[in-house]
């Protein structure tokens, strides 16, 4: 008797994927997933405020949002003219990189030890070296970033340049302030630092 209720369930499961999907399930699933990611311009500038205020932001720039990636929520900028990609994580804390760690001789650790928590990301990286540090003026807000340079596995392109900055703010009903890291990876031939400056300095963090 336990296997015939067993068995039924397992059918009933089944008819109901079958049903769902035949009445239009999979095109409901996939609106509603590109309405998550790709909101209208002024339902992000409403529902991202945790990350900064983008009113000012060219459209020049797509903005635009994913799901969680190794339990960190991003949002993009995508470059329109190029296909640069700007992406900001939100870390959720202080203590894996702060702005404050970039003055430090132990960014280079640090960063390492956070790109080495993603190495199951379909991109890997090797012989990570950080090139250049500096700062950014985000509307009165200074921004730590560094320039680094690295070659990867399993994509086109084998050396590539890139950006990352961060810079702290609290999230809403957040009692303590977390990190956000902007980071923009590109084939090394194509790099300009020009598309991320202009990004920050239009964002007010």
């Amino acid at each position: 008797m336990g296997c015939l209720k067993s068995l039924f369930k397992k059918i009933l499961f089944i008819a109901l994927i079958v049903a769902f999907f035949a009445f239009g399930g999979f095109a409901f699933v996939k609106k509603q997933v590109n309405n998550y990611q790709n909101p209208s311009r002024n339902d992000f500038v409403k529902l991202e405020k945790d990350y900064g205020d983008f009113s000012s932001v060219s459209s020049d720039y797509q903005l635009s949002r994913s799901f969680n990636l190794f339990g960190y929520k991003k949002i993009n900028a995508k470059y329109i003219p190029t296909g640069q990609k700007i992406t900001i994580f939100d870390l959720k804390d202080t203590e894996k990189l702060s702005p404050e760690d970039f003055s430090t001789n132990e960014i280079n650790d640090k960063i390492n030890d956070l790109l080495n928590k993603s190495k199951d990301s379909f991109i890997t990286f090797e012989d990570f070296k950080i090139l250049q540090k500096g700062t950014y003026i985000s509307k009165g807000q200074k921004v730590p970033y560094v320039k680094f340079s690295a070659k990867v596995k399993n994509v086109p392109f084998k050396n590539v340049t890139g950006i990352i900055g961060a810079y702290k703010t609290k999230n809403e009903k957040a009692k303590d302030y977390s990190t956000k890291l902007i980071f923009t990876i590109v084939d090394t031939k194509a790099f300009n630092p020009v598309i991320v400056s202009d990004f920050i300095r239009m964002v007010k963090f």
